[in-house]
């Protein structure tokens, strides 16, 4: 090679460095002058690596101190690690596409967590519970039926929402989103991988806790509740977990593990001769109590189900078949049709509670508590879904899954829905609701369990016109009193009636600025010594005890009072009221408020009945169809609903929404994880895995529930009647 050529190359080599240099020093900067210069970028670019982890833990804690959760434990780790997964992901989103797009997506991504945390606030703080995307179905109808209820939410829930709002404070304060730098390819996918390999981490953790009563990884899977979820988890993780399985179906707990067995064969019946299906010594209680409809002294009907499963391919369907074949049915007893032919009042108390009880202020609902069954050991566990759920599970004795439990029955055969039933013996059936006629579909749902539906709003006839306020709105909440004054005529002159009440007077929140019923009674209450919250509450249910006694007095004039049975348990407890103004009214303190504050009253009265019955089984709303369907000897199978009849001495089981339970033998807390013996029983008792039966007891309660209704199960077995 020639010097000249060597000297050519050399040059080529120089100029090659000199545009490196160039394009990474354009100004010409010294090294360390290009350190200071990029200095800033760095941190801005650390700021806003960390701005969405941190904006997002510090929501997750807001929701921990502010609500009733324990701060500490494996839910804050688990919230701690889930937020910073969360982070990286909105990381990943506001660093897609130019500028512009980088500027809007941090907009609109922040927006929507600040939008997402607010309204899970206001809406804990009406409901004491969070929302599902199945709420989203009734948004619309909850904000036009409560829109004063949620402005009094969002008033209540001013510090936790201005906390909310502090990273958007500063994201538009610091101008943070004019700062967005420019993620280059490789280090999003560096980010997207360590995202992914964080989250299976976590939730390999999270797989791997299967130990106790209500193990976590059965929490995250098939027990899963928003109201489970936020506490162990965090909210952004539940609402993910919350559209994953609205969208594909939440698991099934594995109920073939020997938590719950059937407790006793159950022969197909045949013929007419008494038999027991639950495959014990024949049951033979004497000639006072009539053969049931399948010819033995048991609550069941006449179904082939062996004939059924010859015939059925589906095995979902075919297992259904096998366990209500094997499932104990409930004996026919000494109050089997105690109440055969005569009319039946049943109520749906809103927020009906022992509390609303009082000698002075409430009478009608004193006497009809103390004078009729007093079932001393009652409650209305949380479903999960507010008013909706806690009517469903009273008057299907079914286990709700979903806001929409109601409204897919539309469509189902429901023949122990207690209007087909009275209607199939001739009986004339309405139901009534002193609010929105559409409100939770009931117009779809409750004509199908054989009522003549009426509420405010409806078309035509089915309206129900309630008087307005002078500006011509209706009152909030509206009139019990006035809905039975516009109803009664309808049926209290009838040979055979049964009748069924949505009541809303009862309905938060409790004051007298924005509760009419409340403001209406407020003289009654005046001189009570409890704060303005219990004094309103026990107000509101003035009406409704005013309400009773009119049509009490109007079915004893028309000479029918005699042969009415009235009966009423509360969709939930008093959610408006805080646990401390409950004590104020019980006059104790709850030891176990997750479990305690829905200790409540069935009442169950008639005229007719010449003293007091106590009842002292821990029982249910779920309990109520069945033992009013025994005392009225009604056709139905108790194997195919989740309740018992509570007269019948088969032991109820109580669960609630929160996968807390009680048992004949004793509760479980699933906030403390802690199973604790009821007081009259001894410990030696108990069978050593008592608490896993019954939490097994409880998946497979919850997952017939659901199977009935998606496979309208009841018109395979016995919708050719």
């Amino acid at each position: 090679m020639g010097k000249h050529e060597m000297d050519r190359n050399e040059r080529i080599e120089q100029m090659r460095q000199e545009y490196r240099a160039r394009r990474e020093n354009p100004d010409g900067q010294s090294q360390q002058e290009q350190g200071r210069r990029q200095a800033p970028r760095r941190r801005n670019r650390f700021r806003l690596t960390l701005f969405f982890p941190l904006s997002i833990l510090l929501m997750e804690l807001t929701l921990r101190v502010w609500f009733d959760m324990s701060f500490w434990g494996s839910g804050l780790i688990y919230a701690i690690l889930f937020a910073i997964g969360a982070g990286m992901v909105c990381n990943l989103i506001v660093s897609i596409g130019p500028e512009r797009l980088r500027r809007v997506l941090h907009w609109v991504t922040l927006c929507f967590l600040t939008l997402l945390f607010g309204i899970q606030i206001v809406h804990y703080h009406i409901f004491n519970g969070f929302a599902g995307v199945g709420h989203i179905g009734v948004a619309g109808d909850a904000i036009t039926n409560f829109f004063m209820d949620m402005i009094a939410g969002i008033v209540s829930s001013t510090i936790p929402l201005l906390i909310t709002f502090i990273p958007l404070a500063v994201f538009i304060l610091k101008k943070l989103w004019k700062q967005a730098p420019i993620r280059r390819p490789a280090r999003m996918i560096r980010t997207l991988l360590a995202a992914i390999v964080f989250h299976i981490l976590v939730i390999g953790s999270i797989m791997l806790n299967s130990s106790g009563i209500l193990p976590l990884n059965a929490v995250y899977r098939e027990h899963f509740t928003m109201n489970l979820g936020v506490p162990n988890f965090g909210l952004v993780t539940s609402m993910r977990l919350d559209i994953r399985y609205t969208i594909f179906g939440r698991p099934e707990a594995d109920i073939t593990g020997g938590y719950f067995m059937p407790e006793a064969p159950t022969p197909t019946p045949s013929g007419t001769e008494p038999h027991d299906p639950n495959g014990e010594e024949p049951y033979d209680p004497g000639p006072t109590i009539p053969l049931g409809f399948a010819g033995c002294y048991y609550n069941i009907l006449p179904i082939d189900f062996e004939a059924l499963l010859e015939t059925e391919t589906n095995s979902g369907i075919r297992e259904m078949h096998e366990f209500f074949m094997n499932r104990r049915a409930t004996p026919r007893n000494e109050w089997t049709g105690r109440f055969e032919g005569y009319n039946l009042v049943w109520l749906m108390g809103e927020a009906f509670h022992t509390l609303a009880i009082h000698p002075e202020i409430t009478p009608t609902l004193y006497m009809m508590a103390n004078e009729g069954f007093r079932f001393t050991n009652f409650y209305t566990p949380d479903t999960g879904f507010s008013t909706t759920g806690g009517e469903f599970a009273m008057v299907t004795s079914l286990i709700p899954r979903s806001v929409n439990a109601f409204p897919n029955t539309a469509n189902n055969y429901m023949p122990f829905g207690f209007g087909n039933m009275f209607r199939d013996l001739g009986y004339e059936t309405f139901a009534y609701h002193n609010w929105t006629y559409s409100f939770y579909r009931r117009d779809l749902s409750h004509p199908n369990l054989g009522y003549t539906w009426r509420g405010l709003g409806g078309p035509g006839n089915m309206g129900l016109p309630l008087t307005p306020r002078a500006d011509g709105r209706a009152y909030w909440p509206t009139s019990d009193l006035e809905m039975i004054q516009l109803t009664a005529d309808y049926f209290v002159n009838a040979d055979n009636f049964h009748v069924y009440y949505v009541t809303v007077s009862g309905h938060l929140n409790y004051n007298f600025g924005g509760n009419a019923m409340a403001r209406r009674h407020q003289d009654r209450v005046e001189h009570l010594p409890y704060s303005v919250g219990p004094r309103a509450y026990l107000a509101t249910h003035v009406e409704l005890d005013l309400a009773l006694a009119y049509l009490i007095e109007r079915l004893d004039a028309a000479g029918q009072l005699e042969r009415t049975v009235f009966a009423m348990a509360a969709d939930h407890y008093p959610y408006g009221l805080t646990d401390a103004e409950m004590a104020e009214l019980s006059g104790t303190p709850m030891a176990e408020p997750i479990i305690d504050r829905h200790h409540s009253t069935f009442i169950l009265w008639s005229a007719s009945m010449e003293e007091p019955v106590e009842v002292t089984a821990f029982s249910s709303f779920y309990d109520v169809m069945p033992t009013l369907a025994n005392l009225f000897n009604l056709p139905y199978d108790s194997r195919l609903v989740m309740g018992v009849d509570l007269l019948s001495g088969v032991d109820p089981f109580v669960p609630f929404a929160s996968r807390s339970w009680i048992s004949h033998l004793g509760r479980f807390n699933s906030a403390t994880g802690v199973f604790t013996p009821h007081p009259h029983v001894d410990p030696a008792d108990i069978p050593e895995n008592h608490a896993q039966q019954m939490a097994g007891r409880f998946n497979v309660m919850e997952i017939h529930s659901v199977r009935i209704i998606e496979h309208d199960y009841y018109r395979i077995v016995l919708g050719n009647r």
